[in-house]
């Protein structure tokens, strides 16, 4: 059962940081999201569910205070062109990619974990994928542009 849990938290963080891309932030959320749920039966998908509720919340706020994003960090990642993509990205073309590539779920699973239609969640994830697309093209046009 330890083993249960402690492989639960992992996925929860390891989504959540995917989310947020601040760590503190990240794990802060993982404990709400437990600390609401104690007691209960830990089900991946509606603990997930609601962090994904909760960051949209935080998400909203931080939207309305107009904060930015504090920039990536040095060796945070070997692909920092590509976080920079995904951290453009809207919340919700974020969490239908980070579902898929990060957690590795099944479209059926991953559609009712954000509580949509499979085939509308299908049109959602190939929308993200183009959209992250463009913006990992728009960072390469901008590298490698030719100045004269």
């Amino acid at each position: 059962m330890g083993q249960q849990i402690e492989a639960v938290v992992q996925r929860l963080r390891r989504f959540a940081r995917a989310l947020s891309q601040d760590s503190d932030g990240a794990d802060a959320l993982v404990l709400e999201i437990l600390s609401a749920h104690e007691g209960k039966r830990l089900d991946y998908t509606r603990l997930l569910t609601a962090l994904i509720a909760r960051r949209r919340d935080l998400d909203d706020r931080e939207n309305q205070l107009k904060t930015q994003r504090p920039p990536i960090k040095a060796g945070c990642s070997g692909h920092p062109d590509i976080l920079r993509a995904f951290e453009r990205l809207p919340l919700g073309d974020r969490e239908v990619l980070a579902l898929i590539i990060i957690e590795g779920l099944d479209y059926e699973t991953a559609a009712a974990v954000l509580a949509v239609r499979e085939e509308a969640f299908i049109a959602r994830l190939t929308r993200a994928r183009e959209a992250f697309s463009r913006q990992v093209d728009g960072q390469r046009h901008a590298v490698l542009r030719i100045v004269k």
